[in-house]
């Protein structure tokens, strides 16, 4: 009897967290272009992934689920229920009028206002709590991809010394590579800033906005703020910025969108403005030299029932290298986190599992079931499929 009881609490255990997929393509309807980095969810925006480069998703949601939602700024909001999907898959999210833009004039220095921005955002990250992602990157020597790896991450994330730290466990990952040329490869680990363990505290400490908004760098570039209704008839600010054109140094441009009712980031752009790479210099670095040719960062935040997090971020770049005797090589790298999922409950969270390295190449090829096909992973276009595939066939 005791077996029979435990029997059906397994079956009616698994059957409380059965597990459903969506697959689906998210359009402009205005243009009927594909749409990135749309953030599709269930409506309580516990389960959450993103689209890729062709707009193509999956979303993994559990029994009870009716209402699904997909959201990107500057367009309305699109609620879809389950029962009454589209024949084709194809979601279509509309516009928002850009006619009703409006220059902001903002009364405080904009460096001290976006100070205050950031420390408000900062306070408003309840920590601790438990981000699950899905983590994954590529790298590239010259015209030939090199790297790719793929986990299932879970980050403990606190607040420690006035400043976020997160704690790492990988639950499942794929590491493929090249078995070229030794010093290339190391210079790419010497020139390469991704580090997996780093990248949900850089995104939350905002660091980021210091190369622009610092006390040093805040004079070298000339800025504008516009306002945009949202589909609610609430406002959505974005602060825009580019280097002024005497500055002849490698400076960046980009944007920093917010909400002013509740003074949260809400998502941060920067890449190198394409007018001042030119002034980007040959430094030197140990037994190499390096230039950087490009770099860009984009991240998204997230209010959810009064939890205000990380939802996703990227970070891609161009670096050259140089040594006279040994090599003369491109680097490029690209790498992506999608928060999947979060829960202030850290019971699940193995410190003895704690992860040391700062890629997943130690952790290698282990996983027990193909999760970047589950798990609400950002889908593989045909393109990296056919990369990642070239890189598991080298011997």
């Amino acid at each position: 009897m005791k077996k029979l009881f435990l029997l059906l609490l397994l079956v009616v255990t698994t059957s409380s967290i059965a597990q459903n997929l969506l697959k689906g393509t998210v359009k402009d309807l205005s243009t009927q272009e594909n749409m990135e980095l749309v953030t599709v969810s269930t409506i309580d925006q516990q389960n959450n992934t993103i689209s890729n480069t062709e707009g193509n998703f999956q979303l993994s949601y559990p029994d009870g689920t009716e209402t699904i939602l997909l959201s990107y700024l500057g367009y309305a909001p699109l609620e879809v229920n389950l029962t009454n999907l589209p024949q084709d898959n194809i979601f279509y999210l509309e516009p928002t009028d850009f006619e009703l833009e409006e220059i902001v004039v903002i009364s405080t220095p904009l460096n001290e206002f976006v100070e205050q921005l950031v420390k408000n955002s900062y306070n408003h990250l309840n920590a601790p709590f438990l981000l699950s992602t899905y983590y994954r990157e590529f790298v590239k020597i010259n015209d030939t991809y090199s790297k790719f790896s793929d986990g299932l991450i879970d980050y403990n994330v606190d607040k420690r010394r006035k400043e976020i730290k997160s704690d790492v466990v990988v639950k499942q990952s794929r590491a493929f590579k090249l078995n070229g040329d030794e010093e290339s490869m190391l210079a790419a680990e010497m020139t390469s800033p991704l580090d997996l363990r780093k990248a949900v505290s850089r995104d939350c400490n905002f660091g980021v906005l210091d190369h622009v908004f610092g006390k040093k760098e805040f004079k070298k570039y000339s800025f504008i703020v516009k306002s945009q209704k949202d589909a609610n008839g609430s406002d959505v600010q974005t602060i825009y910025y580019e280097p002024l054109p005497e500055i002849e140094e490698p400076l960046y441009a980009g944007s920093v969108t917010y909400d002013p009712a509740k003074n949260l980031i809400l998502a941060m752009e920067l890449y190198m403005a394409p007018s001042h790479r030119q002034y980007s210099k040959l430094r030197n670095f140990l037994i190499i030299k390096a230039r950087l040719e490009n770099l860009g960062y984009k991240c998204l935040f997230k209010l959810t029932n009064d939890n205000y997090m990380l939802s996703y971020s990227c970070v891609y770049g161009d670096i050259y290298i140089k040594n006279k005797k040994r090599f003369d090589d491109n680097i490029i790298f690209k790498s992506d986190l999608i928060v999947t999922n979060f829960t202030s409950d850290l019971s699940s969270f193995n410190k003895k599992e704690k992860y040391r390295d700062k890629d997943l190449y130690q952790a290698g090829t282990n996983y027990t079931e193909e999760f970047w096909k589950k798990n609400n992973s950002i889908l593989l276009t045909a393109e990296e499929e056919e990369i990642i595939s070239s890189l598991k066939d080298v011997k």
